[in-house]
């Protein structure tokens, strides 16, 4: 089999001068009858040498999953030394599948032995349903199986048959994960995928029917998660960011001061005219958009001299009375 893979003299001979040449080259064989193609195959037999070194290999054994993340790992970290290899930190990831590989071929992968989740048939059987009948996508199906896992393992708790499952325990169990970290956008996908596992289970008989129905989630608002706004230091940033003499950083410092010290629209900072502020009373009066209305608020002594800074040395001298224009002709009129 190697011969089909390296022309070169020297690599070959190097492949079949290593140990477990039979193994190695029976494993290949099977992966090119699969339809693997040939350089994939060039990089798999190429890695094989190494975990046959890394693992002290000289007769095909039991080998622990823990013995091939070590050996990957010391992998890994010859690879980073080397000033001449770029792909360092995709080696440890490469060596665990071509050993994982190459050894359940053989039936010498000793995995850790877990107990079955609770319900795992039941789960089993739902993951096979809303695969093939609905054609939910392989994402999906995990997810919503990972999500149902949960409610079971909490419901095993309890010691409990699943034909005694009633609409009280979903409840409960939201209820519990709502206030121990689950925020309400997870509770209410936890909710998509428990109504569509007991609809599975109320068809199969395995729970009373109209629990599927009753579950019910928080309601979750178009743009909720979203902040309500930036922090303090993060504003203190941006205006710290902000700085020098040219017309339209002044004019940004302006408008950034109303926005961070008072808090107002863009609209209401937008219809501010030069009129709405009395420099000797220290105020200003602004336009509310929402709740309408004039109101007067005292002038923050450092926004009035950004303020005062933009009208004296930015803004362009027009007919128009909004205290902000543009920079560039034509010059608003009015």
């Amino acid at each position: 089999m190697l011969e089909t893979i390296f022309e070169r003299p020297f690599f070959l001979k190097r492949h079949q001068e290593a140990p477990l040449l039979e193994e190695r080259e029976r494993f290949l064989l099977h992966l090119h009858k699969q339809g693997t193609s040939r350089p994939a195959l060039r990089t798999l037999a190429r890695e094989l040498i190494h975990v046959v070194r890394l693992l002290e290999l000289k007769s095909l054994r039991d080998v622990a999953l823990g013995e091939v993340h070590r050996a990957a790992k010391r992998w890994g970290e010859l690879q980073r030394s080397h000033p001449r290899i770029t792909t360092g930190e995709n080696s440890a990831s490469y060596f665990t599948y071509a050993a994982k590989k190459w050894l359940r071929f053989h039936g010498r992968l000793k995995v850790p032995i877990h107990a079955p989740a609770p319900f795992a048939d039941q789960l089993e059987d739902f993951a096979t349903h809303i695969a093939t009948e609905q054609g939910l996508s392989p994402h999906s199906v995990r997810f919503h199986c990972w999500k149902s896992s949960k409610f079971l393992a909490w419901f095993a708790d309890r010691h409990r048959p699943l034909y005694r499952v009633s609409l009280d325990d979903v409840d409960d169990f939201l209820s519990f994960k709502g206030a121990n970290g689950w925020s309400r956008r997870s509770v209410s996908t936890a909710v998509q995928a428990l109504r569509s596992f007991f609809r599975h289970a109320e068809r199969r008989g395995w729970c009373t029917q109209g629990i599927a129905k009753g579950i019910h989630g928080p309601m979750i608002y178009r743009k909720e998660g979203l902040p309500d706004g930036p922090t303090w230091g993060e504003v203190r940033q941006l205006l710290k960011s902000i700085e020098g003499s040219r017309p339209a950083t002044l004019r940004a410092r302006a408008a950034l001061m109303l926005f961070a010290v008072y808090g107002l629209r863009s609209g209401e900072v937008g219809r501010l005219v030069l009129d709405d502020f009395d420099w000797r009373e220290e105020t200003f009066v602004v336009n509310h958009s929402k709740r309408g209305g004039l109101q007067r608020y005292p002038l923050q002594r450092q926004v009035g001299d950004s303020i005062l800074e933009y009208i004296t040395k930015a803004r362009p001298q027009c007919a128009c009375r909004h205290l902000f224009t543009t920079l560039n002709p034509p010059l608003p009129t009015g």
